[in-house]
């Protein structure tokens, strides 16, 4: 047997011994060997199912990139990343579009806005306490793009405020915005209603939303009218009989 001969045979059996070690059991992922991260929104049995991950999947060989374009079909998911751990580990990490308000497309039926304003879902139903809008004039909506309204202004105001409603923890209250007339927009807590005016210092319009039903008893047994539109002046209340 020549040198060269032996050479060759050494190589490829090298060769064959790394493939063998390449796709060993030692590789393959389980679900123990998984770890998921970020979700709230969407379930980790969704996840799972999307990953398209069985008890022959190698983690060396797993496609990260299918498995990212099928989770995030899921419009609550705003991006996924991944990481290996060797020998068999999978990180997922999970970064979801966070749901912000309803929308009322047409009577009984609610589009699902996220922070941003894009429509995440459109159901007759939801259990997830957030602020009602009120007002928007739109034509058509498409699931996963923002909404299109007649008036982005309206629009910018309805994702200003109930981002800070959320913030303030305002939305178990049964909140509402009403932005109909932008430059007095309305925003009802149980049956307390706060005209806000425009955008200008929403923030602290808001946190004074909060320190009024902080002193106010049975605030939820109450109906009533404040006129916040200037902030910094002495705000009025008036009990409506």
């Amino acid at each position: 047997m020549s040198m060269k001969f032996k050479t060759i045979l050494v190589i490829c059996t090298l060769a064959l011994a790394a493939v063998a070690f390449l796709f060993s059991p030692l590789f393959r992922i389980d679900e123990s060997a998984l770890v998921i991260e970020g979700y709230t929104a969407v379930s980790r049995a969704e996840i799972l199912n999307r990953l398209e991950i069985d008890s022959r999947t190698n983690l060396l060989f797993f496609n990260t990139v299918e498995a990212r374009r099928r989770i995030m079909q899921n419009l609550y998911v705003d991006d996924v990343s991944f990481r290996r751990e060797l020998p068999n580990r999978l990180h997922v990490r999970v970064q979801e579009r966070r749901l912000s308000a309803y929308v009322e497309d047409t009577p009984g039926n609610f589009l699902f806005i996220d922070e941003n304003g894009r429509v995440l879902d459109a159901r007759t139903f939801f259990t997830e306490p957030k602020p009602i809008v009120m007002g928007l004039n739109f034509t058509r909506f498409a699931l996963g793009e923002l909404l299109e309204v007649d008036n982005p202004a309206a629009f910018f105001t309805v994702v200003q405020y109930a981002q800070l409603l959320n913030r303030y923890e305002l939305t178990e209250r049964a909140a509402r915005i009403d932005v109909s007339d932008i430059e007095n927009t309305r925003i009802m807590i149980y049956n307390i209603e706060f005209n806000v005016g425009d955008i200008m210092q929403a923030d602290e319009k808001v946190r004074t939303i909060v320190e009024i039903l902080s002193v106010l008893p049975n605030a939820d047994r109450i109906s009533g009218f404040v006129d916040l539109r200037e902030i910094r002046s002495q705000y009025s209340f008036q009990i409506l009989t």
